[in-house]
């Protein structure tokens, strides 16, 4: 489940360096590090990779309440930003996107890891 975890993380990534915005008549092209909501994206991905590199190298358990924080907080991020360019009909570009899924699926996989705990199985 960490390298999953990861693999998000690193989406979300490369998601905060592609273009959010394509250039059209009256709209700049912007990627999602040169926006304050990207670097907020970038920043709580760093934290989030960090920890789960954290956990690989310690092998540590616990503490994956994190992930699902920073998880619940970049889709939030994300979907607000993506729910703005859509309502100004702004060309949009394929890094806002990524941001969001892999928000998402970080979400989705702490729930999945809170389910397999109820059910008595250890996490992985």
């Amino acid at each position: 489940m960490l390298y999953y975890i990861l693999f998000n993380l690193a989406l979300v990534i490369l998601g905060c360096f592609l273009t959010w915005l394509h250039p059209g008549l009256f709209v700049a092209g912007h990627r999602g590090i040169q926006t304050f909501d990207g670097k907020i994206i970038l920043g709580l991905a760093l934290i989030g990779f960090l920890h789960v590199s954290f956990q690989m190298i310690w092998r540590k358990k616990g503490y994956s309440w994190i992930n699902g924080l920073v998880g619940f907080f970049i889709f939030i991020v994300s979907v607000l930003v993506l729910y703005d360019y859509i309502r100004n009909q702004y060309p949009i570009g394929p890094g806002i996107y990524l941001a969001a899924l892999g928000g998402l699926q970080l979400t989705g996989a702490y729930v999945v890891m809170l389910f397999q705990r109820g059910r008595g199985a250890p996490p992985p």
